[in-house]
């Protein structure tokens, strides 16, 4: 395990500025000219040789990837587009119109949106991270040992794992919004010129994820040596964690409940407080497994606007001050879920809703600081992009014991979770309720965090209309024929890969 000294810090803040710089110059050079491949961008220094030669090279370099991974989630508020609007969790998407076609009444017309947010028919950021990892996959076990301060082998399996871990978040991340990932799995020289490469199987981009998870959980350790790094940067419980969540898409639920042992029993997490939890988006919690880093400091600031950052979309006045637009909750779902009523003992209610009773606000990022705090100008949101906690593992594991068929001990993990929000445990009765009821905590648990569309459409709940809170306007058919997933702007990508083909449906569809 390795940790940064303050000096280490500042001087690889300066040298990651000036990298992911040149990873943005390089890709639009790559993307204006490139005809024969993909969109991996030659993410690389001037030359290869003069940048991969010290530790500190590799720690700026797997920086850089963690840095494209949060730019990929943020772009085009895609995180939240994807996991939370198509899940009807809000009922207003105001600061675009082209989002008005997400809503029953249009079907969730998918293919309309990216007219004004062409980001959500793009996978080429991922790619960037992607060809990122590869790289350091590819150049840290030649950097010099003597470059290295400290165990070298611990380093750079330690490197190397998050390197795995992040490449198979992407994979993971990619299979589940746009299905059939080109899979690259090796750094170019020449990338401009690499061959193309055809789309594969929605199995084979879950089965890639699955092998860089386990080498990463190979070469990391549980915990952290240094606690600024909590969270923010991988260790072998996040890689099980993410293993968990793959293989509940494979519907492998007997290794995904152990890989949810893994992290429950060995990594070290604990459910913060009902009182606390507010504080799992403020960075950093004892129950946070994996999250970008996005904290206002007046130094190093890495936070979102608040007027027009990825959590600036869910606010308004009174968090910040001035700002009239954002997306406004979905009353009649929150209704269904929660208990909202004045005798309600569920702390997730007040903890994440503002105004239930008209143009009701989402809060769970709502830590709103000003650089200019006398006049409420310059205001930024000092929470973190929270991707997998505690609750989540589990509520999956409650998933997976339940398809097969471990009814008792899905209750118990069920409750695990009730029991932190406050609310009266289950008690088992009808099997198939047992299942609405732990999707229905999935959302109550983890609304606006970007994941629960992704439950329904795993779960086949989505469309089932026997299910309390399936989501009205998801045509069965278009489910049973994978129109589930988001269709790709090939205007935009055949031109680096002539073999990539439209998901069916939309092609279908006339896209």
């Amino acid at each position: 395990m390795f940790s940064f000294n303050t000096q280490t810090k500042n001087t690889m803040k300066k040298l990651l500025n000036r990298y992911i710089t040149f990873i943005f110059l390089c890709s639009g050079i790559l993307f204006g000219s490139c005809k024969k491949y993909i969109n991996e961008g030659p993410i690389d220094t001037p030359t290869t040789d003069n940048f991969w030669t010290s530790q500190k090279a590799a720690e700026s370099g797997l920086a850089g990837a963690y840095g494209l991974l949060r730019s990929a989630l943020v772009n085009g508020h895609s995180y939240y587009v994807f996991g939370d609007a198509t899940a009807n969790e809000f009922s207003n998407l105001n600061d675009n119109t082209a989002y008005g076609s997400l809503k029953p009444s249009n079907q969730w017309n998918f293919n309309y949106v990216p007219y004004q947010a062409g980001s959500l028919q793009n996978w080429t950021m991922f790619y960037q991270v992607i060809s990122q990892c590869n790289l350091i996959i590819s150049k840290v076990p030649n950097i010099p040992a003597s470059t290295f301060t400290g165990d070298v082998t611990a380093i750079k399996n330690q490197m190397l794992g998050e390197a795995y871990f992040i490449r198979a978040y992407c994979y993971y991340y990619i299979t589940q919004v746009w299905g059939e990932p080109v899979i690259v799995t090796e750094a170019y020289a020449d990338p401009i010129n690499a061959k193309p490469i055809a789309r594969s199987t929605d199995a084979q981009g879950f089965a890639q994820a699955v092998i860089d998870a386990k080498k990463a959980i190979s070469l990391m350790q549980y915990g952290y040596a240094d606690l600024s790094k909590v969270a923010v940067q991988a260790n072998r419980g996040t890689a099980f964690a993410l293993l968990a969540k793959i293989y509940m898409w494979q519907k492998q639920y007997q290794p995904a409940a152990a890989a949810a042992d893994s992290v429950i029993q060995r990594g070290g997490y604990n459910l913060e407080s009902g009182a606390a939890f507010s504080n799992i988006f403020k960075g950093h919690s004892q129950e946070s497994i994996f999250e970008m880093n996005m904290l206002y400091s007046p130094n190093q600031n890495e936070a979102q606007s608040g007027t027009d950052g990825i959590f600036a979309i869910f606010l308004a006045n009174p968090f910040v001050f001035g700002k009239t637009t954002s997306w406004n909750v979905n009353t009649e779902l929150v209704n269904n879920l929660y208990d909202t009523t004045s005798t309600s003992t569920d702390v997730r209610v007040k903890a994440t809703f503002y105004g239930l009773l008209s143009n009701a606000l989402m809060v769970k990022y709502a830590n709103v600081v000003y650089q200019n705090p006398s006049q409420q100008t310059l205001p930024f949101v000092s929470n973190n992009m929270v991707l997998m906690r505690l609750a989540d593992i589990y509520l999956l594991k409650a998933e997976a014991n339940y398809n097969l068929s471990n009814y008792g001990a899905a209750v118990q993990n069920l409750n695990i979770v009730r029991a932190r929000a406050g609310i009266d445990p289950y008690t088992l009765g009808d099997p198939t309720d047992l299942l609405y009821t732990i999707m229905d905590e999935r959302g109550r648990e983890l609304f606006g965090e970007g994941q629960w569309y992704f439950d329904l459409v795993r779960s086949r709940l989505i469309d089932d209309p026997n299910y309390p809170n399936f989501v009205e306007g998801y045509l069965t058919n278009r489910i049973n024929n994978r129109g589930y997933l988001w269709p790709l702007d090939l205007r935009t990508l055949l031109p680096q890969d002539p073999l990539l083909t439209q998901n069916a449906w939309w092609s279908q569809n006339g896209l």
